[in-house]
């Protein structure tokens, strides 16, 4: 067997590599919960799931405030999600981590969650 086509059984049989990771969100703004990612869609993605799980923690240390009094900005249930808006684990501790989780509108807990020293 030729290395190409070696490569190309590995390939479709192998564990696909995520194409990049989004930091993905529910947003409090005055008329209700908005869900959101960051980058947005239309955007390259991050190549570092380390970068966007750095950015999601950033993200819900500058929006704590204004999660706990329920204000517009607010940041709820943030997690990376990779090319494919599947969850990624945490590269620190390998577990599913969601910051500042919350039930919203009849929506199950998530079962991810996080502590305050992450």
């Amino acid at each position: 067997m030729k290395i190409a086509d070696g490569l190309k059984i590995i390939e479709n049989g192998w564990i696909r590599k995520p194409k990049g990771f989004r930091v993905k969100f529910q947003k409090q703004v005055e008329t209700g919960i908005e869900d959101g990612y960051s980058p947005p869609a239309e955007v390259a993605p991050l190549n570092s799931d380390v970068t966007a799980w750095r950015y999601a923690w950033k993200l819900w240390q500058a929006t704590r405030t204004a999660a706990e009094n329920g204000a517009p900005g607010a940041l709820y249930n943030i997690t990376v999600v990779d090319d494919e808006s599947h969850p990624f684990r945490f590269y620190g501790t390998g577990e599913f981590e969601t910051y500042n989780p919350k039930r919203i509108s009849g929506d199950e807990v998530p079962a991810m969650e996080a502590d305050d020293e992450k």
